[in-house]
C-alpha cells in the first residue's frame, strides 16, 4: 500500500511487434521479459496486486507461468501498433472496478525493462512522499547534452542541425539532459481517470534511474544488451 492505498501494477504485454517478435516474451538471461517485470512488481513493498494485460493466449500463457495470476485480456484493437497505452490502463482500472476491485494508485511497468527492480520501484514511491508530490516517472540522464541533439531535415541536411545546436562548447558547461526511460510510472486512479494520461499535468516528480538500469527494450541490440547485463549481475 501507499499512503493508505491499495496499488495496482499494470504490466502490458501485447502480442504484435514489428521490430522484434514476439519481444514482450523473449528470453533474457534466461527468463522470458514478463518474468523479470513480475519478478520486481512482487518482491515490491508498495505493490498490492498485479494484472498482465494482454491481447495474445500465447502471452497469457507464458505470462502464468512466469507467476501471474491476474491476466485481463484487452480487446484486439488495443493490441494494435497505434493504440494509446492510457487506453490500455483504463481498461484495466475499469475492468476491475466494475468487478468490485478499488485502487488508490497504478504503477505501471512495461515488460521491456527488465533491469528495473522492486528497488526502484519503491525507491520512486519513497520520492513522491519526500517531495510531497502526487506521482512519478522513471527518466535517466541522455548519453549527450541536450544542446549536441537535433532535427535532420529531410534531405539529410546537416544546416538545420548546426544552427540549432551547441557542438563548439564542451559536455561539462551543460546541465544534465533527462530522458524518460518507460521504466516506472505512478499516478494516482483518481486524477488518471480524470485527465486520461500518465504524465498528469501538476504535482509530478521525477524518479531518477541509471542509465545502465534504463535498457528499454526495442530491437535486437537492446534485447543483446539487456540480456549480458542481466547475466553479469547474477
Amino acid at each position: 500500500m501507499f499512503r493508505g492505498k491499495r496499488v495496482l501494477a499494470i504490466v502490458p504485454a501485447r502480442c504484435g511487434s514489428k521490430r522484434l517478435p514476439n519481444k514482450n516474451i523473449s528470453l533474457v538471461a534466461g527468463k522470458p521479459l514478463l518474468e523479470w517485470t513480475f519478478q520486481a512488481a512482487q518482491d515490491s513493498q508498495a505493490v498490492d496486486q498485479i494484472v498482465l494485460s494482454t491481447d495474445d493466449d500465447s502471452v497469457a500463457v507464458i505470462g502464468r507461468e512466469c507467476g501471474f495470476t491476474e491476466i485481463v485480456t484487452r480487446p484486439r484493437e488495443l493490441g494494435l501498433d497505434d493504440a494509446p497505452m492510457t487506453s490500455v490502463v483504463e481498461h484495466v482500472v475499469r475492468m476491475l472496478s466494475d468487478q468490485g476491485t478499488e485502487f488508490g494508485y497504478i504503477v505501471l511497468l512495461q515488460p521491456t525493462s527488465p533491469l528495473r527492480t522492486a528497488r526502484h520501484i519503491d525507491e520512486a514511491f519513497s520520492t513522491i512522499n519526500i517531495s510531497n508530490a502526487i506521482g512519478a516517472v522513471s527518466v535517466c540522464q541522455t548519453e549527450h547534452p541536450l544542446e549536441w541533439m537535433g532535427k535532420l531535415s529531410e534531405d539529410g541536411s546537416l544546416d538545420r542541425f548546426f544552427q540549432e545546436t551547441k557542438l563548439e562548447q564542451q559536455s561539462q558547461t551543460f546541465s544534465p539532459g533527462y530522458q524518460i526511460n518507460g521504466s516506472i510510472y505512478i499516478v494516482p486512479v483518481s486524477q488518471f481517470l480524470k485527465e486520461k494520461t500518465l504524465f498528469i499535468s501538476m504535482g509530478m516528480v521525477a524518479y531518477s534511474m541509471e542509465r545502465k538500469d534504463s535498457v528499454d527494450i526495442d530491437d535486437q541490440y537492446d534485447l543483446s544488451l539487456a540480456d549480458w547485463l542481466l547475466s553479469q549481475s547474477q
